[in-house]
């Protein structure tokens, strides 16, 4: 085995690294560092010759990672984290912090809420930069704060979280059928919410809904017959049809506001949507600020 001098290795080469891991990309890897490609491609090429392995490769246009740069990514990725820890300190001032917030969630079903977090933390810091970055499907929460795409995310509670993750709930929703008046009546019978012709928002995940468990315990299924992959597009789909969908009753303060709603003929558990965060970063003081926030903004009584 190859002896490898660890003192040469910076916390400057790891972060290099694993940003050219995440993009896949030089150029990317540095427009996200503020870097230039020639620094990037010099620090890249350090850090090859201090490992002895060429840790990505060409393939196409673009590049691959080699197999050991596969195997030192969650490691690297760890280090980082702890030495992200070490530097947070006890202390920490929000105003001096010039890098940006990044929350990760589906900001079509919860634009009203993001926006009251925007209000509060500009009413604190005035221009305080924030990033707003979408989640898509519940199962991209474990890749996204790892690998540090998001300093937090806001979802709807899955069924479990992996234990790398930590929550905290927010608040609690209940479901309602919205539909559009000028095409249809209000559901009343479970018979009449099963036949009904349903849209179903789709974020790309392969987990059952509540509703859909719910339905499978009665021996019950809806019909499903579109899917579309956020809120804005299915509030459109649903308008002008006697279509129906079963969504958190917050979304009437939004991309609903023209529809009407009514209550589902079977009882279901609210919708709880929680604060969540990676693990390791369960004692950093930055984290712990945005979470203040964000709780602040958004828990427990909302206007």
């Amino acid at each position: 085995m190859r002896d490898v001098d660890t003192s040469q290795i910076s916390g400057r080469l790891l972060k290099v690294f694993i940003t050219v891991f995440d993009e896949m990309s030089v150029s990317k890897a540095a427009a996200q560092l503020e870097s230039s490609q020639s620094t990037i491609s010099h620090n890249l090429e350090k850090l090859r010759s201090i490992l002895g392995d060429t840790l990505f490769l060409q393939s196409g246009r673009g590049i691959i990672p080699s197999a050991r740069a596969e195997v030192l990514a969650p490691k690297i990725r760890l280090l980082l984290a702890e030495l992200e820890i070490l530097a947070d300190g006890s202390e920490y001032d929000p105003e001096k912090d010039r890098s940006a917030a990044t929350i990760a969630t589906n900001g079509s079903t919860l634009a009203p809420e993001l926006d009251q977090v925007r209000k509060l933390i500009w009413s604190k810091i005035p221009d305080k930069k924030l990033i707003f970055r979408e989640l898509g499907s519940r199962a991209n929460l474990e890749s996204v704060l790892d690998k540090g795409k998001a300093d937090i995310a806001v979802t709807a509670r899955p069924f479990h979280y992996p234990d790398l993750l930590v929550s905290q709930e927010l608040f609690a929703e209940k479901s309602v059928i919205f539909y559009d008046p000028n095409f249809r009546k209000p559901i009343e019978t479970i018979n009449e919410y099963c036949t009904a012709r349903h849209v179903n928002l789709d974020f790309g995940g392969s987990v059952k809904s509540v509703v859909e468990t719910t339905l499978e315990t009665l021996g019950l299924s809806r019909n499903i017959v579109i899917s579309v992959p956020n809120v804005w597009f299915l509030a459109q789909t649903l308008k002008g049809t006697d279509l129906v969908a079963t969504l958190p009753a917050l979304l009437k303060k939004s991309a609903f506001q023209d529809l009407e709603t009514c209550d589902l003929p079977i009882s279901i558990p609210p919708v709880h949507f929680d604060l969540v965060w990676h693990r390791r970063y369960d004692d950093s003081a930055r984290i712990s600020w945005i979470r203040s926030q964000l709780t602040e903004a958004l828990a427990p009584n909302r206007s």
